[in-house]
């Protein structure tokens, strides 16, 4: 029996205040929670709002730049201790209060004082707002009867705290503002004015606590007081801040001098309130972003997101790399606004120091401040207003500071930033840009045609002109700068000769605006990025370009000693001249346009002992890949070389004249292009090892790489239904096979050798053969070879016709397979047997479950050649047993598959599955044949899958 658990106490209440002294009441109890650093913790969480923090964020707050060694250690001794003080029944790691989440804490508390003030404060303005001043000053009497002194007053040394304490000081002072209003409302205009007037002075820089003071004196027949309180303002702001106040303030005095009945309030009607006036429209000068002088093209995605994280986020920067059109679309994105005091843009692309920062913000709102960042939010405390500040990167620091500074006193202002590097600010959420979209109906190919069209009058490209758009876009990686200067050689170039001369890209983008020297040329945009960075930076930045296609940070070891690469990489991502990709591993790539600009910068020697690293490189991956295809990490293999193709070609396109190096890749990954179906792309580069190497064979002994490499082509002309070829690379084959030393080498081509010497009836050459790879195998403990051996003795028996013994090796061979992992061979294996089955008309049945078993196998290992062979032979077993329909619909899918892929199943097998094809078509009547044939071509692969679960179950 188990023993009985002791029962959980029930919760206790847990109430946090943080509005003045923190202060922590468990159930009626007020409790100590300790010292200056376990309330700076307990803070830090509570400000995350039950969100977890991670211990590395909780230990930079806590101690800053410098922890101590046992950071950790100490952070979760003060874990402890509040968790023993907040949940005191439920000890260590199953509080309720604060929990361990993932690799930090949360703290999940009842409640808190600010929540309940913040939930007042907004009801209360609610109230006002819609008329009801006796319930708004209600309410935000309880919501200000929540304070006790500054937020976090015990609190002082840690920088987000601080940020957060900023805030709620602010909301308490609007609220006040609000009460005021209220009283007004109510009448109290005397009272109201003896506390605006104390309030004024304690806070000059509130512009609208001065005009609710000059309106309480007004409203209780001051006027002349009323003027003087405007004149105070008017003299604080100038003094203070060097501006002039707000317009609203303005408005005001004229009202009083002009005796404006408005300011007088109607009297309350006996009925339910009037609705509340509509708000005033915004000032259409009140902002100063530019007109758009070109339309933009496309963004409309970009744009309905960045609305939306703009009401929900403060700051949000939109990185990318340099021509991405981060400015344009910030720019779009704030016409669209209608705050009532702004947009308004800085621009900081000249400024290189925090005053240049300040001064530059103050010249395009139009005041004169000195003093650096405060006298600048106090401008902008009470409007309301989305500051977008333009090219960030070169003072990523002054501007965070004076974000923070303006975002934690400033309730009703949002920034938005471009950058080609985050700010790093508090609260930041950070928007990569996109490229346009490609294809021929996507953005990118819009805006070629219309800035085109702009510059050489009558542009209408045709369609092979459209697709021919649609690759230079693609080349230009959807980056709009690069486009329109692009598009801008249209009066010189035709779009055809644009693609010619896209590797020298640099010469041909140029022509852009001669008012932004940043982007008038495609490498001056780049050169922007490129001298930013450290010498070591630029040094990991050229090398990591060798890349094609991306790369993993093993790739990235690989090519580089650097022993600041982490370090180097993380900045580089940050810049926006490395993209991060995803996945886990994470992988990284670089626009072609960044690529071609690190070769032209990046010198010959650099070049050379890159170049040589990263073919190194493939040459242990592909050595790895020969043999991890044939295992239980086959499937992990197919995944990576899909990842990894482009730097396999770009390998092999680097040392075609290095033979050995040449045949070591394409030996060792020939089996990816079997298995993917990349029959053309694999001929193309393996074909080498037959028509343009220089090979005599006369007397000499062979290295392996070759014979490994010939095989390779032997397979996969046999894949491309290429009989002539195929009899061409057999016979070499056979002739290296005798000339190599190797062993392994000269296994593997023993065994291809035996499984076409079975195919074409050479069945005691095909034994011979296999027995001698059976014979090492079982002596070497080489399981794959194992499979393969009686794999091709089955066949060599299928083809002799003694089928039970066929029967027999092939059912070792895929226990053998099946055991190791090695799906293709298990797979082929079981189609063989299967074959053997329908030669003795075993359908209905066997061969059924064998091919169903084969298809669920090609699905697990991503093998998409032996896939089709599976289903065409399955299509074969179903039309057999009568079921015509399925039969014809997998045919169908079949045909459509291969034609997309390049690959016929029937071309690599013209002995039976060809057979198999001519009797199918012959024996299903036509008009049934064709209609299921016509669904066929029209499943999606999850379709065809269960068609073979169907199958299965009959």
């Amino acid at each position: 029996m188990l023993e009985p658990t002791a029962a959980t106490p029930p919760p206790t209440s847990v109430y946090l205040q943080v509005l003045g002294p923190v202060r922590v009441l468990v159930g009626d109890e007020d409790v100590s929670i300790g010292g200056p650093v376990p309330r700076a913790l307990l803070s830090r969480l509570a400000i995350a709002a039950g969100e977890s923090v991670s211990d590395d964020a909780l230990i930079d707050d806590l101690w800053g730049a410098e922890p101590p060694p046992s950071a950790k250690v100490t952070l979760q001794g003060y874990v402890a201790r509040i968790r023993r003080v907040l949940d005191p029944h439920r000890p260590g790691s199953r509080s309720r209060v604060l929990t361990r989440r993932g690799n930090g804490y949360a703290l999940e508390l009842d409640a808190t004082d600010w929540q309940q003030f913040t939930t007042l404060a907004r009801a209360g303005r609610t109230h006002l707002v819609e008329g009801d001043a006796t319930s708004a000053a209600e309410t935000l009497d309880a919501a200000l009867d929540h304070w006790c002194g500054g937020a976090y007053a015990d609190v002082t040394d840690s920088e987000a705290v601080s940020v957060e304490a900023n805030r709620l000081d602010a909301l308490r002072l609007d609220a006040v503002e609000d009460r005021m209003e209220a009283a007004l409302a109510l009448g109290e205009y005397g009272s109201a004015a003896a506390r605006l007037d104390a309030f004024t002075r304690r806070h000059p820089l509130r512009e609208r606590s001065w005009e609710l003071l000059a309106r309480a004196h007004y409203l209780a027949g001051r006027p002349g007081e009323a003027l003087d309180a405007l004149r105070r303002a008017r003299e604080t702001l100038a003094d203070e801040l060097g501006t002039d106040p707000r317009p609203s303030l303005l408005t005001l005095q004229a009202a009083i001098l002009d005796h404006d009945v408005a300011l007088t309030p109607a009297p309350k009607a006996p009925a339910a309130a009037q609705p509340p006036a509509p708000p005033a429209a915004p000032d259409p000068f009140a902002h100063n972003i530019p007109l758009t002088l070109s339309p933009l093209v496309g963004r409309a995605p970009q744009l309905t997101e960045l609305a939306t994280l703009i009401r929900t986020h403060r700051l949000v920067t939109l990185t990318g790399a340099g021509g991405m059109g981060k400015t344009r679309l910030a720019l779009e994105t704030a016409r669209r606004r209608e705050d009532a005091d702004g947009p308004w843009l800085v621009e900081l692309a000249g400024a290189r120091e925090k005053s240049h920062v300040t001064d530059a913000i103050a010249t395009a709102m139009g005041v004169t401040i000195s003093g650096g960042s405060d006298p600048l939010a106090a401008v902008f405390r009470d409007r309301e207003l989305l500051l977008v500040l333009d090219n960030c990167e070169q003072v990523l620091t002054p501007v965070a500071d004076f974000v923070d500074t303006v975002l934690s006193t400033c309730p009703r202002v949002r920034i938005l930033t471009t950058s080609r590097e985050a700010l790093g600010a508090a609260g930041e959420f950070v928007y990569e840009v996109p490229p346009l979209s490609e294809g021929r109906g996507g953005e990118a190919v819009s805006l070629f045609v219309q800035r085109a069209s702009a510059q050489s009058r009558g542009f209408e490209p045709d369609d092979a002109e459209h697709e021919l758009i649609s690759t230079l876009c693609t080349e230009l990686d959807g980056m709009p700068l690069a486009i329109e200067l692009a598009a801008a050689q249209c009066r010189t170039l035709s779009v055809r000769q644009l693609i010619a001369n896209i590797d020298d890209r640099f010469a041909v983008l140029r022509g852009g605006s001669r008012t932004n020297a940043r982007h008038a040329t495609m490498q001056a945009a780049v050169d922007w990025s490129y001298h930013s960075l450290s010498p070591s930076e630029q040094e990991l930045f050229q090398s990591l370009a060798i890349f094609s296609g991306g790369f993993d940070l093993d790739g990235a070891r690989a090519i580089t000693d650097s022993p600041d690469l982490l370090t180097d990489l993380g900045s580089l991502v940050d810049k926006s001249l490395i993209i991060v990709v995803g996945g886990d591993p994470r992988r990284y790539r670089m626009l072609e346009t960044l690529r071609r600009y690190a070769a032209l910068v990046r010198q010959p020697e650099l070049t050379a002992a890159v170049r040589e690293r990263h073919t190194r490189w493939v040459c242990e991956m592909a050595d790895g890949a020969h043999y991890g295809l044939r295992g239980p990490q086959s499937t992990d293999w197919m995944r990576r070389l899909d990842l990894e193709i482009a730097n396999v070609r770009a390998a092999l396109e680097a040392c075609l004249h290095d033979d050995e190096t040449y045949f070591r890749i394409a030996g060792g990954v020939y089996w990816y292009w079997y298995r993917s179906g990349h029959v053309a792309e694999a001929l193309s580069y393996l074909d080498q090892a037959l028509r343009h190497r220089d090979c005599p064979i006369q007397g000499e002994r062979l290295s392996p790489t070759r014979v490994r490499a010939v095989s390779g082509v032997t397979l996969i002309r046999y894949l491309a239904g290429d009989m002539a070829g195929l009899l061409e690379a057999f016979g070499y084959l056979a002739e290296l096979h005798t000339r190599t030393d190797d062993d392994v080498a000269r296994t593997e081509a023993a065994l291809i050798l035996a499984f076409f010497e079975a195919g074409s009836g050479l069945v005691e050459q095909a034994r011979e053969h296999a027995g001698h790879a059976l014979a090492r195998a079982l002596r070497t403990d080489e399981p794959f070879t194992h499979a393969e051996a009686l794999m091709c003795l089955g066949t060599a028996d299928f083809r002799g016709g003694d089928f039970e013994s066929a029967g027999r090796y092939l059912d070792e061979a895929v226990r053998v397979a099946a055991e190791n992992g090695y799906g293709w061979c298990e797979g082929s294996s079981l189609w063989i047997n299967a074959k053997t089955d329908i030669a003795q008309g075993k359908w209905g049945g066997q061969a059924e479950g064998k091919l169903v078993r084969m298809v669920r196998v090609c699905e697990s290992n991503g093998d998409l050649t032996s896939w089709l062979v599976a289903l065409a032979t399955l299509a074969y077993a179903l039309f057999r047993r009568g079921d015509h329909d399925t039969a014809a619909e997998l045919t169908g899918f079949v045909s459509r598959q291969g034609a997309l892929m390049g690959y016929d199943p029937q071309a690599m097998d013209p002995v039976d599955l060809a057979r198999y094809d001519r009797e199918l078509r012959a024996e299903i009547p036509a008009d049934r044949l064709e209609a299921g044939i016509a669904r066929g071509r029209t499943l999606t692969r999850a379709r065809a899958s269960a068609l073979v679960a169907e199958a299965e179950r009959q």
